[in-house]
């Protein structure tokens, strides 16, 4: 699929998924939202109040910076929160990460775990969306990787392997103009990002991808390659976020606070040297990894474990940065429509997207 083709195909899904029927994959972020209530300048409370009946479904997809959900699971935290805030949750585990945004944009979803690259997307055509939580940021667990004896400047001309459109496409071009390039001057191979670091470690001829760990410790480790650049170099520019639809959060006010305390609940437990081996263990086991790799991923990624810290994070100063970056990309690469697209912060902003840490109680 072209360019193009998968653009606008991207975009079909995002303004008619509905009609689509989306399901979580099986193998590899179906419940309508939240009927609206109260109003939208009413701060969350301490316990739900609002639909009791309904059963909200969160989409998550196996990433290093998401498997605390897993844990949150496995310990019972989530279901302990849910039971104290009168708000029924079930957690919908997605091998595919694409299919998980593409079901919050269709509204099958009531919240997606998702990166700042796709926040953007569902918002921006209709799905009033709050992140109310930041999962990690990445800081060297996604990078550029390129043959020995080239650098940034000599993938001029060369062709790289990146999944179009994600935050490997974003690291690309932040790459690129870190030395004076385009993205006209290097051709891109559209592949999805977890096959492009795998056809890096079996293909000699594969001359430069844009992908993630393991993929770039293995090819570090096996004398394969080397990274040019990563989310190192521009810290907090690659994040994650839990992102709800907000008429999910007006349906049931406990609804926000019951996913904020149990992952803090599984952060304390990650935390903690009684208990850090069995989180990481349940972590390792629950992403497919052994718990010596997966090690290995948790330092190149900030797990956001401190209430303050992530709270005075989410309407910070850094974040409102990143988001006029990531949104500029989506734009240049008509992902979004609008270039006007309100992004807002704090629980009384008035946009389509907003930044809300008013769901997490410190």
């Amino acid at each position: 699929m072209n360019h193009t083709a998968r653009r606008d195909f991207l975009r079909l899904l995002l303004l008619g998924g509905a009609s689509l029927g989306l399901l979580p994959a099986c193998d590899d972020k179906k419940a309508p939202t939240g009927a609206a209530s109260g109003s939208p300048s009413s701060a969350p409370t301490a316990a739900g109040g609002g639909d009791t009946n309904k059963e909200f479904q969160i989409g998550w997809s196996v990433w290093t910076g998401w498997m605390p959900f897993k844990l949150m699971q496995e310990k019972g935290f989530l279901q302990k929160r849910a039971e104290e805030h009168k708000v029924k949750i079930k957690l919908v585990e997605f091998k595919g990460y694409m299919d998980s945004v593409q079901a919050f944009a269709a509204k099958k979803l009531d919240g997606c775990a998702m990166t700042s690259m796709e926040s953007l997307q569902p918002a921006s055509n209709g799905v009033p969306s709050v992140a109310i939580l930041i999962n990690d940021r990445s800081n060297g667990g996604d990078g550029v990787l390129v043959r020995e004896g080239t650098d940034l400047k000599g993938l001029k001309g060369k062709t790289v392997l990146l999944e179009e459109f994600s935050v490997s496409h974003y690291l690309l071009n932040r790459a690129l103009e870190s030395v004076g390039l385009k993205e006209k001057d290097v051709k891109i191979k559209n592949i999805p990002g977890d096959d492009a670091g795998k056809a890096f470690l079996t293909d000699k001829s594969v001359e430069a991808v844009a992908t993630w760990n393991p993929h770039l410790f293995q090819a570090v480790e096996q004398g394969k390659g080397k990274v040019v650049f990563s989310s190192k170099d521009i810290p907090d520019e690659i994040m994650d976020f839990l992102v709800m639809n907000e008429d999910a959060l007006k349906a049931n006010p406990g609804l926000g606070p019951a996913l904020t305390e149990a992952w803090f609940d599984a952060m304390a437990y990650f935390a903690a040297e009684a208990t850090r081996k069995d989180a990481i263990d349940i972590m390792a086991k629950g992403a497919g990894s052994s718990v010596e790799d997966f090690e290995k991923m948790l330092k190149d990624t900030d797990l956001f474990t401190d209430k303050s810290k992530t709270a005075d994070f989410l309407e910070g100063e850094k974040i409102k940065g990143t988001m006029e970056k990531v949104k500029k990309f989506s734009f240049d690469h008509d992902l979004i429509k609008n270039e006007g697209f309100q992004i807002g912060f704090g629980h009384d902003a008035k946009s389509q997207l907003k930044f809300d840490k008013s769901y997490i109680k410190v």
